[in-house]
């Protein structure tokens, strides 16, 4: 419907060859359901958040049941994680870190324009150390899901642009965050998994969190690079006492259960 209307609007002013070309870039806000409720969706100089991973609003369903505290969304971006939590648990508190600033900035409207209660937005990465780093852009897209902390994560990828971002150590934050127990952590941050949760390390220890966590394939065992790091977080997780699942998923995109 709101492309129809774009559409018309561009033939009325003689737009639409912009459009077509993508230069055309209207503000507006649509709606969705996820689990029953409403969700508003602004779009701002053509940045929205999607919809869509169904297997994740059920997965996330499914442990809210049965594991209270805190939700750490570690890696943000346009708060995609954000909306179905916030859809099946509006009271819960949750807590995001994002370093690209564009994100944050579109995540600070969509938790405005929805009215989520209990949302604390953090502008920073979570490292091993406390600095600013180069975070390393795939696309021209400013709000680019695959950008990376990690030098060179992806050697045979285009560049297109690199933004300084600061980064912590979590122990250096907890007190913004106040001393609450966390029951939930989703990390999806391109290929710094293993710097994260050494950062949260001593909360992981403390609290014993469910960990959602993406872990990008390490493709051939002559990526060292990608593969050393996935064999010391495994070690990590078996050190603290953690199982390590893979989350499946059908053909059209739903939760279908977990393997060793």
């Amino acid at each position: 419907m709101i492309k129809q209307i774009i559409g018309k609007l561009a033939r009325a002013f003689g737009l639409q060859s912009a459009v077509n070309r993508g230069l055309l870039k209207l503000n507006y806000n649509r709606k969705i359901c996820i689990n029953g409720v409403q969700m508003i969706l602004p779009s701002i100089q053509g940045i929205t958040c999607r919809g869509g991973e169904a297997w994740m609003t059920e997965l996330l369903g499914r442990v809210f049941r049965f594991q209270p505290g805190a939700f750490f969304d570690v890696g943000v971006n346009l708060g995609q994680t954000l909306i179905k939590a916030k859809a099946l648990d509006a009271q819960r508190d949750y807590i995001g870190f994002e370093p690209n600033p564009v994100c944050i900035s579109y995540a600070q409207t969509l938790i405005k324009e929805n009215g989520f209660a209990n949302c604390t937005l953090l502008p920073v990465g979570l490292f091993t150390e406390d600095c600013v780093l180069s975070m390393d852009q795939y696309s021209d897209d400013a709000s680019d899901s695959s950008a990376t902390l990690i030098e060179n994560f992806r050697p045979n990828s285009k560049i297109y642009s690199r933004v300084f971002v600061p980064v912590f150590r979590y122990d250096r934050l907890a007190a913004l965050v106040g001393d609450k127990r966390v029951g939930v952590i989703k990390i999806d941050v391109e290929g710094a998994e293993l710097e994260v949760v050494k950062s949260l390390l001593n909360l992981i220890r403390r609290d014993k969190p469910v960990i959602l966590i993406e872990v990008l394939p390490v493709y051939s065992d002559d990526n060292l690079f990608r593969k050393t790091r996935q064999e010391e977080l495994e070690q990590i997780f078996a050190d603290t006492g953690y199982a390590m699942l893979r989350v499946e998923k059908t053909g059209a995109g739903t939760f279908s259960g977990l393997k060793r």
